[in-house]
């Protein structure tokens, strides 16, 4: 078993890196060529799911779909939708929900395709539902190539026989994308050491130091932790590259950074709805390239109008290209990004993202000096902190009758003295926003908990608290 499983990893990661060639080609592209190629991949994919998914069959029975189709005359999907009509809406009727779950629910490392030829994954449900996702062997070689189109992007194109040493600190669970496929693709491509972000720091250190990578790659506020353990002097790797992705990265995360390495890192927006990444930067730092060649991105308002580029947006609307097992058309994220108005000095037809302001979901309602309700955008929270080099790490979690504020402060620092300066800080940024401060607890700890369930993924704003 472990023999043939290995022969069919190897199989697709050649096959991936076929892909990954042809993908390259289209860097080269005009604007127009793109999106041609859009236009011809989305009739293929609606044709598809219209013959295939019965749910499709009936959201789309008022539309020609034997017509080159238009996109915004198709109605979007929400993840609700999705999980509703799981069943009906994938284009194999040998796929059920429930039996998906079981699977999902006895995965190891060497997971077994299902059915011999369904890749199935699942997303943390950091936004309150989680999902599930599926693609054939065809399909989630596409996903292997997208893996390998960011690292060449970060400047990781496999070189052999001295090959990457990659640590990747991020999901340890078999079901979440970005531990598969680097598991699918460490077949002779890369040295892939895979270590769980709810590992302790001081296991996590040790571990790096013994390993030596030559690129970092896992969640920003991981990646910012490590690079003050560097600087306290505790880690001591020389990494050439940092990729991160999962969660926001922010402008004090990236100094640390480069204060601990001399290097800016890569951005990458992993997306398990887009195969596994929906774009990263390249080596301008100009914004991250949306993979238009394979995902159509839209930023859309509240009533799913588009916006102009330069312009956040409430959601993306994201239709993947090259899942047909699974169509995802106009499918609902609730990251709140903009789009840069001008095209990326290095050439590609790709636009990048100018703004990534985090997820809808990561709003903060408070009462407002006037009255009435008043919504703070949650990167009203990270500023204030971040001006505080004593604080390692944060997070604001919203109860009804307050906010409390978790803070991670470096040695020797008085954690009396930071409270009061912190919740000064806050009440002041808070009460020129015109919102009325709330009570402030501030909670020093000595490491954040970090919840297998959310892969490890940190929340630095959340509401337990909804909006009345």
């Amino acid at each position: 078993m472990r023999v043939k499983y290995t022969l069919k990893r190897l199989h697709d990661v050649t096959r991936a890196l076929s892909l990954r060639r042809r993908f390259d080609r289209h860097d080269t592209w005009s604007r127009e060529q793109l999106e041609r190629h859009q236009r011809e991949k989305l009739s293929s994919l609606v044709s598809y799911a219209v013959q295939h998914s019965s749910f499709y069959k009936k959201l789309y029975a008022h539309i020609d779909t034997k017509r080159e189709v238009n996109l915004h005359d198709l109605p979007p999907i929400s993840k609700a939708t999705l999980m509703d009509n799981f069943d009906s809406l994938v284009t194999d009727p040998r796929l059920k929900l429930s039996e998906l779950q079981a699977h999902i629910g006895q995965l190891t490392r060497d997971d077994p395709y299902y059915l011999g030829e369904y890749r199935v994954l699942a997303t943390s449900g950091s936004t309150g539902l989680k999902g599930v996702f599926v693609s054939n062997r065809k399909e989630w070689r596409t996903t292997i190539a997208e893996y390998l189109r960011c690292a060449a992007f970060i400047g990781m194109k496999p070189r052999l026989p001295n090959r990457w040493k990659v640590a990747q600190i991020a999901a340890g669970s078999p079901v979440h994308v970005s531990y598969r496929a680097s598991v699918s693709s460490d077949v002779g491509q890369f040295k892939v050491k895979r270590i769980d972000a709810t590992t302790g720091m001081a296991n996590i250190v040790t571990a790096l130091n013994a390993f030596q990578p030559d690129i970092v790659s896992g969640y920003p506020s991981m990646a910012s932790l490590l690079a003050v353990e560097q600087m306290e002097g505790r880690l001591l790797i020389h990494p050439r590259t940092i990729g991160t992705g999962g969660e926001m990265l922010t402008e004090d995360m990236k100094r640390k950074m480069r204060e601990a390495w001399g290097i800016t890192p890569h951005d990458i927006y992993g997306l398990t709805e887009a195969g596994a990444y929906l774009g990263s930067e390249c080596s301008f730092h100009r914004g991250m390239h949306v993979f238009e060649d394979l995902v159509i991105a839209e930023v859309v308002d509240e009533r799913n109008r588009a916006v102009p580029d330069g312009v956040s947006g409430a959601r993306l609307l994201i239709t993947n290209l090259f899942n047909f097992t699974q169509p995802l058309i106009r499918y609902e994220v609730s990251d709140m990004i903009s789009m840069a108005a001008e095209p990326c000095p290095c050439g590609r037809p790709f636009r990048t993202i100018a703004v990534m302001e985090g997820r809808s979901d990561d709003m903060i309602y408070l009462q407002g000096i006037a009255g009435g309700e008043f919504a703070v955008h949650p990167l009203n929270f990270h500023g204030p902190l971040e001006a505080f080099d004593e604080i390692k790490e944060y997070q604001f979690v919203q109860e009804w009758k307050g906010i409390d504020v978790f803070i991670v402060l470096r040695q020797g620092v008085s954690a009396d003295q930071m409270a009061d300066r912190v919740k000064k800080k806050l009440k002041e940024k808070l009460e020129s926003l015109g919102a009325r401060c709330p009570e402030l607890r501030i909670r020093p700890v000595e490491r954040m908990e970090r919840d297998p369930q959310t892969m490890g993924k940190l929340k630095h704003v959340q509401s337990n608290s909804k909006p009345r």
